[in-house]
């Protein structure tokens, strides 16, 4: 079993995926006239963390078995995530067994 990491650059890159999630749907129903508008808004903000959660999981549920078959040679390999792709490219240190997450992209 392999460590996993996430560097900087990809930790904020899917914290911005998900605050953006988050910030769309509470524009969306800001000021709607809906009367259960905080509660709407409210399960929103509660849904855009337990995404980020599960992201989080997949990925590190991934990358930490011993073999990733359908990896390239490259060390990048590419997850599907509800509907959307998970392109992800990471370092690993076979000595240490760690892997390191340098490039993430949502699709």
């Amino acid at each position: 079993m392999y460590k996993v990491y996430f560097k900087n650059e990809t930790s904020n890159y899917i914290l911005n995926y998900f605050e953006n999630y988050r910030k769309y749907y509470e524009k969306l129903f800001e000021d709607s006239w809906i009367w259960s508008e905080n509660q709407i808004i409210n399960s929103y903000i509660d849904e855009s963390l337990n995404r980020y959660n599960e992201l989080k999981g997949l990925i590190v549920k991934t990358l930490k078995d011993e073999n990733i078959f359908w990896r390239k040679n490259d060390y990048s390999i590419i997850i599907s995530w509800r509907t959307k792709y998970i392109f992800i490219n990471f370092h690993e240190d076979n000595d240490l067994k760690e892997r390191f997450v340098v490039n993430i992209s949502i699709r």
